[in-house]
C-alpha cells in the first residue's frame, strides 16, 4: 500500500478506538475489566474466525508465538485504558493516551531506529496542540486515573513497535484473529476465577447489548484487521502520528453526542478548537515526504539541463 492509503487505514482504526469512549460509558458497573475483555473479544473472535476460517488452516508456531505476545501486551493496554477512562473524562483520557507520540520515538532510539526530521518537528507541534487542547493546564487529571492512562500509553507504545516487526513476518489477518481469540480465552478464564458465574448474572439490557456489539465489531474485529495491515506497510512513528489525531476526533464527538461524554453538554472551547487545529497541522508536517519532493525537484532540474 502507498503511504496515503496506509494513513487512511490507520485513521479508520483511530476513529473506531476514539469512538469506543462513547460506548464504554454504557457498560454496567458490575462488569469487571476481565469481563469486559471476555465479552468484547469473545464475540469478535467468533465473528473473525467465521470470516477467515480458511486462513486459519495455515497457522504455524511463529503465528502463535507472536500473537500470544501481542495479546498479552494488548490486554494490559485495555485494562489500563478502562481503569483510566473510568476515572477521567474522555477528553483527558484521550490526551494522555496520545503521549505515546513521545514514548515510541524514544523506544525506537534504543533499538537504533531513528525518526526523520519532519516526524520530530511534527511530533513537537502535536505535543503543543495537546497541551493547548487542555487549556495549558494540568487540572482535570486525577493522579490514579492519569497513572493508569500513562500505563496504557507505555504499553501501547511497546505494542506498536513489536507488532510492526511481527506484521512484516506473518500474515496480518492471522495475527489479528489469533490475538483476539487468545485475549478472549485468557480474559474468560480470569473472569471466571474472579467472579464465577457472573456472565449469567449480568442484566443484558438493550443498551448494554448494543454497546457490546458495536465494540466487538468495530473496535475489535474491524480495527485489529486494519491495524495489522497498517503496521505492515508503515513504521511505528507514522502509526502514532496518525493516532495523535484521537483528541481531535474525541473533541468533535463530544460536541456531536455530548450525553455520551459524562452525561452533560460539552461547551465549545476555543482552547480545544485551537489545540485540535495545531494537532492536525503537526500531523500534516510529520507526514510530509520532503525527500521525495526534493528528488522530484532535482529530477526536473536534470531534465531541463
Amino acid at each position: 500500500m502507498k503511504k496515503t492509503e496506509t494513513n487512511i487505514v490507520l485513521f479508520s482504526v483511530m476513529l473506531c478506538w476514539a469512538s469506543a469512549y462513547v460506548f464504554m460509558k454504557s457498560l454496567p458497573d458490575e462488569l469487571s475489566n476481565f469481563g469486559y475483555l471476555a465479552l468484547m473479544n469473545g464475540l469478535a473472535g467468533i465473528i473473525m474466525a467465521a470470516c477467515f476460517h480458511k486462513k486459519l488452516r495455515f497457522i504455524n508456531k511463529s503465528n502463535l508465538k507472536h500473537s500470544f505476545i501481542l495479546a498479552v501486551i494488548m490486554m494490559l493496554v485495555l485494562i489500563f485504558e478502562k481503569e483510566g477512562v473510568d476515572r477521567l473524562s474522555p477528553s483527558s483520557a484521550s490526551i494522555l493516551s496520545s503521549l505515546d507520540i513521545v514514548f515510541v520515538p524514544l523506544f525506537m532510539i534504543f533499538i537504533f531506529r531513528y525518526p526523520s526530521r519532519q516526524q520530530i518537528v511534527g511530533a513537537a507541534v502535536i505535543l503543543i496542540g495537546i497541551l493547548i487542547t487542555n487549556g495549558i493546564t494540568l487540572s482535570g487529571f486525577p493522579l490514579t486515573g492519569s497513572l493508569f492512562m500513562l500505563g496504557d500509553c507505555i504499553c501501547m507504545s511497546g505494542y506498536t513497535i513489536v507488532s510492526n516487526r511481527f506484521c512484516r513476518e506473518d500474515d496480518p489477518i492471522i495475527l489479528a484473529v489469533l490475538q483476539i481469540i487468545i485475549m478472549a480465552i485468557i480474559s474468560m478464564i480470569a473472569w471466571t476465577i474472579e467472579s464465577p458465574g457472573m456472565i449469567f448474572r449480568l442484566t443484558y439490557t438493550r443498551s448494554f447489548l448494543s454497546s457490546v456489539f458495536v465494540l466487538a465489531i468495530f473496535t475489535k474485529a474491524f480495527a485489529y484487521i486494519m491495524l495489522m495491515y497498517g503496521e505492515k506497510y508503515s513504521n511505528p512513528v507514522d502509526v502514532v502520528l496518525i493516532f495523535a489525531l484521537e483528541p481531535v476526533v474525541t473533541f468533535v464527538l463530544s460536541l456531536i453526542v455530548p450525553e455520551s461524554f459524562g452525561g452533560v453538554a460539552v461547551k465549545f472551547s476555543m482552547y480545544a478548537f485551537v489545540g485540535a487545529l495545531v494537532i492536525v497541522i503537526g500531523t500534516i508536517i510529520a507526514n510530509l515526504d520532503l525527500d521525495s519532493a526534493k528528488d522530484r525537484k532535482n529530477a526536473e532540474k536534470e531534465e531541463v539541463k
